[in-house]
């Protein structure tokens, strides 16, 4: 298990979350996969988790593929708008 916080923000945070093909998005299953969370998203509003953190698991899927999909998912999120999450949907 590692977290991360990515050091553009939580706007970063949540559009590497979107990006992801390898890793699955979801709290701890108790499998084998790999998954990422955005833990405050999971938690609510009143958690103490930063909204920049993003807390991995890796499974049994080949490391270098593990790591080729973090890294594409961070590139993209940081090339790409990176909304806050508290911006999302604002107005509607």
């Amino acid at each position: 298990m590692l977290s991360i916080r990515l050091a553009s923000g939580a706007g970063q945070a949540h559009a590497g979350l979107r990006e992801v093909r390898v890793f699955k998005r979801a709290t701890s299953l108790g499998g084998v996969e790999s998954l990422i969370e955005h833990r405050r998203g999971s938690e609510g509003p009143s958690s103490p988790v930063p909204d920049d953190l993003l807390r991995l698991s890796a499974g049994i899927e080949d490391p270098a593929d593990l790591i080729a999909d973090l890294e594409a998912a961070l590139d993209a999120a940081a090339s790409g708008p990176a909304p806050q999450a508290a911006s999302e949907g604002a107005g509607q």
